[in-house]
């Protein structure tokens, strides 16, 4: 068995509120993320630690007798986490950000080297995963940060712009093309290379050309390999503006699309964890190069 500390924390927030979401708001993570959670706990164990009703949540015999175990064990622990902390508060500070591929192998570069000469006592630890499981990781506290276009607000994150960015026609980097904009209306659909359907930015992209069922054209999984197909001129693709970033990787061209569709980039944390200066500090410098790329 291999329970985590994380498990004991939403076990004990669970039998001290008699509440699923009242725990969930405490702990400041999704009630879906929680009892997730607790599932995994009881298949673990073997056995149920809660009965639940449609009204109340009350620990069963083995709940109750996992109580003061759990208790002890978490206090134990915090204890010694604090210990261990207090004891490395003469090292380096850490941040842990979590960025899509497109980001790590272009902006973040850049972002590194001048963050150090900012602070240069902060280690940024960089994971590059897709935006799906940024968020995750961020909600499991294995991030300290996470960078992305976030579409909706979910309970126990928080959510911070970082640049406005919008859609727009990616295109090859070729003299006879000079459009300055183009609109929905005059996208060839059948030439568009897409993200699969369940990406949130090909549904947005679905949505303004009126397409409903499967993505037009040509699906491929990751945005570096639209921009790649883009640049072979395989065809064109409707991408964020912030695609920008990769224009000195591939030879391709973003051509604003009217009307403006917003698809904002954010930096999103933990509601819970409290306002960090070595975060808004690393989101500030994050920003200013990005738009650097995107001028």
């Amino acid at each position: 068995m291999n329970f985590s500390f994380r498990q004991m924390r939403a076990f004990l927030a669970v039998a001290r509120h008699a509440s699923f979401t009242k725990a969930a708001e405490q702990l400041h993570i999704s009630q879906a993320g929680l009892s997730a959670m607790v599932r995994d706990l009881e298949t673990q164990l073997g056995c149920r630690l809660f009965e639940r009703t449609t009204r109340t949540v009350r620990l069963t015999a083995a709940g109750l007798s996992l109580l003061p175990v759990a208790q002890r064990t978490v206090q134990d622990l915090g204890a010694a986490v604090a210990q261990l902390g207090a004891l490395g508060a003469g090292g380096h500070d850490r941040l842990r950000v979590g960025v899509t591929p497109l980001i790590a192998c272009s902006v973040i570069p850049d972002v590194l080297k001048r963050m150090h000469r900012l602070a240069p006592r902060l280690r940024v630890d960089v994971m590059d995963l897709d935006r799906s499981l940024i968020a995750a990781r961020v909600e499991s506290g294995d991030l300290d940060a996470g960078f992305g276009a976030f579409f909706t607000r979910v309970s126990g994150i928080r959510r911070q712009t970082v640049f406005p960015a919008r859609l727009a026609l990616a295109v090859p980097r070729v003299e006879s093309d000079r459009r300055r904009s183009v609109r929905w209306q005059q996208i060839d659909r059948d030439s568009l290379i897409a993200l699969p359907d369940e990406n949130p930015i090909q549904r947005l992209v679905n949505q303004h050309l009126g397409v409903r069922g499967d993505a037009p054209g040509r699906v491929v999984t990751h945005l570096e390999t639209v921009l790649a197909l883009v640049e072979a001129g395989l065809g064109q693709a409707v991408v964020p503006s912030f695609a920008a970033v990769g224009s000195k990787r591939w030879k391709v061209r973003l051509v604003p699309i009217a009307p403006a569709a917003a698809v904002d980039y954010y930096c999103i944390t933990r509601a819970g964890q409290g306002a960090s200066d070595r975060i808004d500090a690393f989101a500030r410098c994050f920003g200013e190069v990005a738009t650097g790329y995107m001028a």
